[in-house]
């Protein structure tokens, strides 16, 4: 069987070339607001490019309604509202296998009960906020699914026209970061990836010369980088992957390289050296995902 998103692409003794994955089944989480409709989008365009099945969920979030009125003064069942507008204003799935998941409760739990029930490979959803001059707003539901869904999570911000041509991989080189260089491998091939590192030294601040610090640092780690790739996707699929290392702080660094290359999505998994998902969570790895103006893909490593 191919490997899916679910489960990360790994290299077997003696490849070259790491295999390609595929998507079997998307879970789209939405809150049906205006905002949502570029996830809603991208996620039916993934399944119908991988003839994949279609989960979409949304959560109605419980809220205390009078007792002492008649009913027909409460206003409409919220599920039933939900569930009515799902398939009646959001067209363009038509000819999918999809199914719809409308049901009162938190977010969080609604999203993931769901994902996990039925195995997805990839949880789309989009963000609360954009921000053309600063950091995107994320919303609660974002960093929760990242911390904790075991599938992928693509966090859609762009309004979805073709598949990504320009790809980056942001890895800080130790294992925690290849779950997303072997996904990015096997989803999209090395031919349109770039391996993107930020390094830095403690005490940044107290040496001299900063261009003289970059220029001597910057050759050892594209040779580490070289070899990451050569290990997680083989010699021949590394060739064809360049890398781009930068001295300084990741997710700036990220977002300038996104809007001068008009990257379509950043791939990263869960990115810091200490490799705990759930500390990173409001800092590297949400700064990236808030910062950057592209798609985002998370693939949390799995626990071992």
């Amino acid at each position: 069987m191919a490997a899916t998103m679910g489960n990360p692409v790994t290299r077997e003794a003696g490849m070259t070339e790491a295999p390609r994955a595929t998507i079997r089944h998307v879970t789209l989480a939405t809150d049906l607001t205006a905002r949502s409709d570029r996830a809603f989008d991208r996620a039916v365009a993934l399944a119908r490019r991988w003839h994949a099945k279609l989960l979409i969920v949304h959560a109605v979030e419980e809220r205390q309604h009078p007792t002492d009125q008649p009913s027909w003064r409460r206003g409409a069942d919220p599920v039933r509202a939900a569930r009515s507008k799902l398939q009646f204003d959001y067209p363009g799935w038509e000819g999918l296998e999809t199914a719809i998941e409308v049901r009162a409760g938190d977010p969080e739990t609604v999203v993931l009960e769901a994902a996990g029930r039925e195995n997805t490979d990839l949880i789309v959803t989009g963000i609360s906020r954009e921000d053309l001059y600063g950091r995107d707003e994320l919303g609660a539901l974002v960093p929760a699914l990242a911390r904790k869904a075991l599938a992928p999570l693509l966090v859609v911000k762009k309004r979805p026209t073709a598949a990504p041509r320009r790809v980056v991989v942001a890895s800080d080189l130790t294992d925690t970061s290849h779950t997303a260089l072997h996904l990015a491998v096997g989803l999209f091939g090395p031919g349109r990836l770039t391996l993107f590192n930020a390094f830095d030294i403690p005490y940044r601040g107290l040496v001299g010369d900063r261009d003289e610090l970059e220029r001597t640092m910057r050759p050892s780690v594209i040779e580490e980088c070289r070899a990451v790739l050569v290990d997680a996707a083989g010699t021949t699929a590394a060739e064809q992957i360049e890398i781009v290392a930068e001295l300084g702080a990741p997710a700036p660094i990220l977002a300038q390289l996104v809007l001068d290359r008009d990257i379509d999505l950043v791939v990263t998994g869960t990115y810091g050296r200490s490799g705990l998902m759930d500390v990173l969570v409001g800092s590297t790895a949400m700064d990236i995902l808030a910062q950057v103006s592209c798609d985002v893909l998370v693939a949390r490593r799995k626990a071992s």
